[in-house]
């Protein structure tokens, strides 16, 4: 005795306005060092911003604060765009990881920041200021040099992730 069986198959599509935050990419190590840039990033532009126009500021010292402070702002600006762009999306976070782009985005940010703040913390050192009105300034090169650390290390895992490994 055979039986007849009928299958009904129904597809449903859904469709949503809510913005869905890829917040897995922040537990990974390229996400954790975006995060940290935008973050040290921002603190360095507001330690610059805040005492680049206190009286103590001397005319000698700002041209590498003029160029540190336009590394720091370029770099933050774009890093905190890379950040949003992989939060938001989480096809650019895996496609974005494969190209060049990142390797050379990091190694350039790498370059740059390393000349910029060694130019600034020399300018720092010579000025050496009377009564630790150096002390900010200080603080941003010492940062900036650990920001110039942070984006070597994400430079080497982006040649990494680039070349496959």
């Amino acid at each position: 005795m055979s039986h007849t069986v009928t299958v009904t198959r129904t597809t449903t599509t859904t469709s949503t306005s809510a913005i869905i935050l890829n917040t897995g990419y922040l537990k990974t190590l390229p996400g954790l060092l975006k995060l940290a840039q935008v973050i040290l990033g921002g603190i360095i532009i507001a330690i610059l911003v805040y005492y680049k126009d206190q009286k103590y500021t001397f005319t000698f010292l700002s041209s590498a604060l003029l160029f540190f402070l336009c590394i720091a702002t370029t770099f933050f600006i774009a890093s905190l765009l890379l950040l949003l762009s992989c939060l938001c999306s989480i096809t650019t976070a895996s496609i974005i990881a494969k190209t060049l782009y990142e390797f050379i985005y990091h190694g350039a940010a790498f370059l740059l920041y390393l000349i910029a703040c060694l130019m600034f913390l020399v300018e720092v050192n010579r000025a050496n200021f009377g009564g630790g009105y150096y002390q900010p300034f200080l603080v941003a090169s010492i940062f900036g040099l650990i920001l110039t650390a942070l984006y070597l290390v994400s430079s080497v895992l982006a040649y990494r992730s680039y070349r496959g490994g």
